[in-house]
């Protein structure tokens, strides 16, 4: 059995230079001051892995491929690559499952573009059924769990990183063989949490 390496996580509501949890700066560098978890990480209490990571870790091991779909700038086309690789791989081969997962709270575009905008998620005690588009295509995005399409979603970072979380952990994706995450423009905390 591989040992497990220790990955340097930083908290979701850290200083922009913040050194990072594991390391031996962690709450006492310059860049820690004011900080709302030098304390925590002074002491090493924030040394502690977050427990989404193990179980989204579980969840994901079904997934033999995960491709993300990034750019730091808004309108390249991010979305139409995501829907049409998806679309693609599940056009290839009927035997190859994949899924979609839309993660731009802001901005989730994959509805629309699969002409899937009034799809509702279905919730039950196993979790969350993404809606397919076809029998070897599961979609996920909040844009199937809003009242009105139209509402704008304006979250700050630590609800979005909860809900993407939610996309990991409480989706019920089955097997798949491809993942692909439509992200949204930059390199914000929505990549940060995809890529944890």
């Amino acid at each position: 059995m591989e040992a497990k390496e220790e990955k340097n996580q930083v908290p979701e509501n850290a200083n922009e230079h913040c050194p990072g949890t594991q390391s031996e700066a962690a709450g006492k560098s310059d860049s820690c001051a004011g900080c709302p978890n030098q304390s925590a990480c002074a002491s090493g209490a924030a040394k502690q892995e977050d427990p989404a990571i193990q179980e989204i870790e579980k969840k994901l091991g079904n997934v033999k491929k995960i491709i993300l779909v990034l750019s730091g700038k808004g309108g390249v086309g991010k979305s139409t690559v995501s829907t049409q690789l998806a679309l693609s791989l599940a056009a290839e081969n009927e035997d190859l499952n994949i899924g979609l997962l839309d993660v731009d709270i802001c901005g989730p575009s994959v509805p629309r573009m699969l002409g899937l905008e009034n799809q509702e998620v279905h919730k039950s005690n196993d979790g969350w059924s993404p809606v397919y588009f076809e029998d070897n295509l599961a979609v996920m995005s909040i844009g199937f769990m809003l009242p009105n399409k139209d509402d704008p979603i304006i979250w700050r970072g630590p609800r979005k990183n909860g809900l993407i979380k939610q996309f990991f952990t409480d989706v019920i994706w089955d097997d798949l063989d491809y993942l692909i995450v439509d992200t949204p423009p930059g390199t914000s905390d929505e990549h940060i949490s995809v890529i944890q």
